[in-house]
């Protein structure tokens, strides 16, 4: 919290030096935007665990939020065409979806599955890049003659660094395999012979950093501003700590994955300009990575990671829905 609220100060810090030092008519081609967002979310993350000898799933984690709501601070400079911006957004902690736990312990079979609450714990979206901004209408002939219409084209690059800590509660398995039946041999999940039972849970920290460039395209018509934009990564990064939970510390698994292409994201925006310094916002955005494999550790009482002779697969999906005011000084 003490971490949060220090941003949002230095944020706000910033805006009013700007404000101060850059008001002045000589200097209009320098700005400074501070905006709050809020957001809704739908988030799903997914990851597998391959035996590659076999060639055979093991296990699948599916981590559900499917609705999570955030609240954030952007800080946006524009030197003439050049514009650096950056942005931070904390989910709220509250219940926000499901988690599913299945196991295959017979090929072909699924012989476990469990159901969970899932809740958040803390989390945090952050956001660091830079774009510059090609004005092509100046060469318009509508442009001269409405010299309220502006259209861009802005590559962009920056880095965005996603973690969030998942708790799932509240969880109900069946089990067919025969550690738990005590048959001769494994059964389906939603068999007659498998049993109800209550678990302890599991915890998930994930971090995914990606580094993105792309292209924006930009229009301003009088008092409305249309933004959308691509971008794809030639670089993500995800490390992700799952633990499950038992009477004593429970078991830690470890799955690292590096990816080159593999994520992008689609943006769209529409603003509303209440007068020169105050804009309302509202954008969609939409951002996943295809399934990539990457190394597997597990360890007991988070002592030591062992590398494992088994591969872990991982995909995310996330969209969002933001409302925005912004203020330019």
């Amino acid at each position: 919290m003490k971490n949060r609220l220090f941003i949002f100060v230095i944020l706000l810090i910033a805006s009013t030096c700007f404000q101060n030092v850059y008001s002045s008519e000589k200097n209009d081609k320098i700005l400074f935007r501070t905006q709050i967002d809020s957001y809704y979310c739908k988030q799903k993350l997914e990851y597998s665990i391959i035996d590659d000898v076999l060639h055979k799933e093991n296990s699948r984690l599916e981590w559900e939020a499917d609705y999570l709501f955030k609240l954030g601070v952007a800080g946006d400079l524009q030197i003439k065409n050049l514009d650096i911006f950056c942005s931070a957004a904390f989910p709220l902690p509250l219940e926000c979806g499901k988690m599913y736990d299945s196991d295959w312990r017979t090929a072909g079979i699924k012989t476990n599955l469990s159901k969970s609450d899932l809740f958040i714990n803390s989390g945090i979206d952050a956001v660091l890049g830079i774009k510059y901004n090609f004005e092509i209408s100046r060469n318009w002939d509508l442009a001269t003659a409405n010299k309220d219409f502006h259209f861009n084209i802005s590559p962009l690059v920056n880095i965005t660094n996603s973690f969030i800590k998942l708790e799932a509660k509240n969880t109900i398995g069946w089990c067919g395999d025969r550690g738990h039946t005590h048959l001769d041999r494994d059964y389906s999940w939603d068999s007659e012979y498998a049993k109800k039972v209550k678990k302890y849970g599991i915890d998930l920290t994930n971090n995914i950093t990606v580094i993105f460039c792309g292209v924006e395209f930009s229009a301003l018509v009088k008092n409305i501003q249309v933004n959308a934009g691509f971008l794809i990564s030639p670089y993500t990064y995800i490390l992700s700590i799952d633990h499950h939970l038992n009477k004593e510390e429970g078991t830690f698994y470890q799955l690292v994955q590096r990816a080159y292409f593999k994520t992008m994201e689609l943006y769209a925006a529409a603003g509303y300009s209440i007068n020169k310094r105050n804009q309302l916002s509202l954008s969609a955005d939409y951002s996943f990575c295809s399934t990539i494999n990457g190394d597997f550790y597990y360890g007991w009482f988070q002592i030591e990671n062992i590398l494992a002779d088994e591969t872990s697969r991982f995909s995310f999906s996330k969209f969002s829905l933001s409302l925005s005011w912004q203020i330019t000084f």
